[in-house]
């Protein structure tokens, strides 16, 4: 029977990886030394397959992209670094029983054909919020597999059901499984925010992070879509998504650092299923 050995919240700023920053990345000192807390810990775990959720993979309103080619690979080329090349297996089997799962309890979910690709000018390669926590943890970590999940813009409680499913596929899989969900928290915290600056970006930032920290899961679900416009967040989605692979397991959770240097919100955390 496979399981979830654990569960990270990783955030994805290109700049925290070597020669990207040229010197700034100093400036998320904590968050570097985080990641690569959470990247040795999951290398202790020696997971057979990491399922990563990101919401800079394709994003539907009503669909749920995984993924669907046989190799997942990309390169951080736009940042600055084109010899930072990831390759991974997918995980073939686990992307069709997800996707069996999620249909089976009404959620449209999977892949997606050539023609589909090229109709909305989708790339086959994993973008930034994937390939950031996977350069850390391919660091640490070898010969495993991938599934990567798209983080639609369905209702909280219906992106928490998927995780459910995920839940189930990871169980019938037989898998050891580290779930990621990368994310960064707010975008409007200081005047020279990527957004701009919005007061409420520090205060969603602050009870997200609380939320974690206490495993509030109705909370999460209960957050109202304009407090996430208003905080130009990434992540939360990612987050449910999460929680919800965790569906009635008791599990501890805690946050190795949070900071918002850039202006934007980094928070990093582990949630571990007893």
């Amino acid at each position: 029977m496979g399981k979830i050995l654990n569960a990270y919240i990783l955030p994805h700023p290109p700049i925290i990886v070597p020669g990207i920053g040229l010197g700034r990345e100093r400036k998320a000192a904590k968050t570097i030394e985080a990641m690569k807390k959470a990247a040795r810990e999951i290398g202790q775990d020696r997971p057979t397959t990491i399922i990563l959720s990101t919401p800079h993979a394709p994003t539907f309103r009503d669909y749920v992209y995984i993924s669907d080619t046989e190799e997942l690979s990309g390169s951080l080329s736009k940042f600055g670094r084109p010899d930072i090349n990831l390759k991974f297996n997918n995980n073939m089997t686990l992307f069709s029983l997800i996707t069996k799962k999620a249909k089976q309890v009404g959620i449209d979910a999977g892949g997606l054909n050539e023609q589909q690709k090229i109709r909305f000018n989708i790339s086959n390669e994993l973008d930034h919020g994937a390939l950031v926590p996977l350069y850390y943890i391919a660091e640490k970590l070898d010969n495993f597999r991938l599934v990567c999940i798209s983080t639609p813009f369905l209702p909280m409680p219906v992106l928490y059901d998927f995780g459910k499913c995920i839940q189930k596929a990871v169980a019938e899989s037989g898998e050891d499984v580290v779930y990621i969900a990368s994310g960064d928290l707010s975008h409007r915290l200081t005047p020279d925010a990527p957004i701009g600056f919005s007061p409420k970006g520090r205060e969603y930032d602050e009870a997200l992070v609380q939320k974690v920290q206490r495993g509030d899961v109705k909370g999460l679900l209960g957050i109202d879509e304009s407090v996430l416009e208003e905080a130009g967040e990434c992540g939360t989605r990612s987050i449910v998504m999460m929680f919800g692979a965790l569906y009635n397991k008791k599990f501890n959770a805690g946050v190795y650092s949070y900071e918002g240097p850039f202006g934007v919100g980094y928070m990093i955390a582990k949630v571990n299923p007893r």
